[in-house]
């Protein structure tokens, strides 16, 4: 019996160590184990920190208009208030509806924009923005953006006519295009703004031919200057645009010339085909902010040039117009308490400055003026209402001796995020 005790305590001896090596090891093999899994964790975390830290530098942002529109025109909604091809007189309409993304750094910025409209998919932003670190002075835009004109940059979600002023929307046609944008912008002083587009890209104007070669560009610029004269806030501006059409015809009809007749178009001894017309035009404007009864301001611009219309494609190509030209527009706006703002705007557009009432003869070349009166409630949050009314008047001549009724009315809703 003793031998038998004593053969198991020298096992237990022998087995002992054994054993608890064994433990050591498992205890290891599980202190790996967890600390894998919390290097696992820590890896997480910090992708979750990168992914929340890119999260914060995305802003999402938007909003939708919905229009009811009510025409006084018999042809309805037609551009021309003398073409009778329409004769829906009211309609729904989804104005814009739009989603902006906009990803900054410390260095810059890219922003993309899309409206979602219930006829088409439209790309309105694209660009991506670089701000020197050092002066803070200048900064570089490059992509698809807002042309720079004051009304033209002015968001639609903001602006407190329902539409940009007719002068506007005739010579920058969706407002944006391709192109790249020094801004110059000294603390306190002023802002230059130099531009180049593509002569060929956005926009209902499409360079003739551009093969000809000379003209791939066009160049903007725009300076403005705010000053504070006791209470009141001044804005001061000035914008040209500088660039010429290649001809794709050698006929060609003046500004002071009407617009149909063989003796409106003059010959190929003055004018060539693949010859530079000029499409410059200059711009001043004024915005007046004073602080009485809740707030107002007062602003107008006015702009002055020559232009050509959109070229044509047809074999041979019809005669090119040419047309020196000027619009202005001036709107008052007054805040009435916290959630009311009445607005009363008057624009003016004068396609054909040179010619005279007797030679005109399309409406193209009509004055037209646009007297416009709305008021807006912001009671909801992020919701603004709106009811404007529009009444449109066009110079009468001797071919055209009516005015059509052409008066709109519109109700918008707003929700902006």
């Amino acid at each position: 019996m003793k031998e038998i005790r004593f053969l198991i305590a020298i096992m237990f001896i022998v087995t002992l160590p054994l054993s608890v090596r064994a433990q050591q090891d498992d205890v290891s093999t599980a202190v790996e184990e967890i600390k894998s899994q919390v290097e696992g964790m820590d890896e997480a975390i910090k992708e979750l920190q990168t992914d929340r830290d890119r999260l914060k530098k995305l802003k999402i942002s938007g909003y939708v208009q919905m229009n009811w529109e009510q025409t006084e025109a018999e042809q309805g909604f037609a551009v021309d208030p003398y073409d009778p091809s329409d004769e829906i007189s009211s309609r729904f309409r989804l104005r814009r509806a739009r989603l902006k993304f906009t990803y900054t750094e410390t260095f810059g910025r890219m922003v993309v924009q899309a409206d979602f409209g219930n006829t088409k998919l439209e790309l309105k932003d694209a660009y991506f923005e670089f701000n020197e670190p050092w002066l803070r002075m200048f900064s570089l835009r490059m992509g698809v953006f807002n042309r720079p004109n004051y009304e033209v940059e002015y968001s639609s979600s903001q602006r407190e006519s329902v539409e940009r002023s007719t002068v506007v929307r005739t010579l920058y046609p969706g407002e944006r295009d391709l192109g790249a944008m020094l801004t110059v912008a000294p603390e306190d002083l002023f802002t230059l703004q130099v531009a180049a587009f593509n002569n060929t890209h956005l926009g209902t104007y499409a360079q003739g031919n551009p093969s000809y070669g000379s003209e791939p560009l066009y160049f903007m610029t725009r300076l403005t200057k705010s000053f504070m004269l006791g209470d009141v806030g001044l804005d001061l501006g000035a914008h040209a645009r500088i660039g010429n059409a290649r001809l794709n015809t050698q006929r060609v009809i003046t500004s002071a010339s009407p617009a149909s007749g063989a003796d409106a178009i003059i010959d190929s001894t003055t004018y060539a085909i693949g010859d530079g017309v000029a499409r410059n035009w200059y711009g001043v404007e004024m915005q007046v902010y004073y602080d009485f009864l809740g707030g107002m301001k007062l602003l107008g611009e006015y702009i002055t040039g020559s232009d050509v219309n959109q070229l044509s494609t047809a074999v041979p190509p019809a005669p090119a117009r040419l047309r020196e030209f000027s619009g202005w527009y001036v709107m008052l706006v007054k805040n009435v308490g916290t959630d009311f703002q009445a607005a009363v705007k008057y624009d003016r557009f004068t396609p054909n400055t040179t010619i005279a009432d007797a030679d005109i003869s399309t409406t193209a070349e009509l004055p037209r003026g646009t007297l416009g009166v709305g008021l807006h409630n912001y009671t909801f949050e992020n919701v603004r209402l709106t009811v404007w009314y529009e009444m449109n008047s066009w110079n009468t001549t001797e071919r055209f001796e009516t005015d059509p009724k052409d008066n709109l009315l519109v109700l918008r809703a707003q929700y902006k995020f």
